[in-house]
């Protein structure tokens, strides 16, 4: 394998590492209720908006946690300086990683897995496609338009990168399903 192809794996496993990781974090912060729904925090949605989030009302822990998350995926570029290519992989980054941590999120949670997820109803997920939030293929997609309108020569390093997380994803699937349910603990 090429050292581009290496580093694209090297960093899709490391990107469904910090997935699998906020997942867990977050599991245990929201139980089985999910989008902050038991926590003490402020929350806004009128119709409207809930029809243009598929569902998702806007809430003080949301609002904070994605502002975090943005300026942490962002930090190369305080560190290293600004070019179009690091800018590319961590807008990429941070739109591929919302959709695989939110997946992990079902498939680790004791009171969801995947079949939870896709044939139950989720308040905060309207739409779905095969099974899946409309919101995962959006942000896989946008993910990519960013790194091909930003940096066009990304697209091969990118490619891996998804390629190998979607892999993980399966993987961690997998072995979700083979564990134990007599417990509830994460």
């Amino acid at each position: 394998m090429s050292p581009e192809t290496w580093q694209g794996v090297f960093e899709g496993f490391y990107l469904f590492a910090l997935a699998h990781i906020l997942a867990r974090v977050e599991i245990h912060i929201e139980g089985d209720s999910g989008w902050a729904v038991k926590l003490p925090t402020w929350r806004w949605g009128p119709e409207w908006w809930l029809n243009l989030t598929n569902g998702k009302e806007l809430t003080g822990y949301h609002v904070w946690l994605t502002l975090f998350l943005i300026a942490v995926l962002h930090l190369p570029l305080v560190f290293a300086g600004f070019s179009r290519e690091l800018w590319a992989k961590c807008l990429s980054t941070y739109l591929a990683v919302t959709a695989f941590w939110d997946l992990q999120w079902f498939v680790w949670n004791p009171a969801w897995g995947l079949k939870g997820l896709r044939e139950r109803t989720v308040p905060w997920f309207r739409k779905k496609w095969l099974g899946f939030p409309t919101d995962y293929y959006f942000a896989v997609a946008m993910s990519g338009a960013a790194t091909f309108v930003i940096y066009r020569p990304g697209m091969s390093l990118w490619s891996i990168r998804m390629g190998v997380l979607a892999a993980a994803s399966v993987l961690s699937l997998v072995a979700a399903e083979a564990r134990p349910r007599a417990s509830s603990k994460t």
